[in-house]
């Protein structure tokens, strides 16, 4: 009689163990493929697009304040064609050399922009990214997004 007093309550902790059980290996597996990419070190062209970004964030910055100079222009764009990309990814050869030519002659835009249209000049630079972007590499877009700055 004891016995079947407790039976509901050892089939319901039964069945949370063994829900929890299931739910478990997939975080497991998800956690061992992150630390498998993370182990891989990224391109030439990963790391250049991420000096990029850096790059374009220190102007944003510099762009709030209101400072009177902009950050060192960044010679590294000069390897945007030379770069490797990651294994496995597709560099279109006709489109990805516009782009990347729009890219840098709006670099060179803002750097020669007056104070007054800095603001313009850098969105159209981060528009030249989300462009690139929405053809090649599609993952950065939210990140562009955040890039743009209010005009005044």
């Amino acid at each position: 009689m004891h016995f079947r007093n407790h039976l509901p309550v050892l089939i319901i902790i039964v069945a949370m163990v063994s829900c929890f059980a299931e739910r478990a290996e997939p975080v497991a597996q998800a956690k061992a493929e992150v630390s498998e990419q993370d182990v891989t070190p990224p391109s030439e062209l990963a790391l250049l697009m991420r000096h990029m970004a850096a790059h374009a964030d220190s102007v944003k910055v510099g762009l709030a304040r209101g400072d009177k100079n902009l950050p060192p222009y960044p010679e590294e764009i000069t390897t945007l064609f030379t770069a490797t990309p990651t294994a496995d990814m597709h560099i279109d050869p006709i489109t990805y050399p516009t782009f990347g030519k729009d890219y840098q002659q709006k670099v060179s835009a803002l750097y020669s922009a007056a104070k007054k249209d800095r603001a313009y000049a850098y969105n159209a630079l981060v528009q030249s990214c989300a462009n690139c972007h929405g053809t090649h590499c599609p993952g950065p877009l939210m990140r562009i997004k955040k890039m743009y700055v209010a005009v005044k």
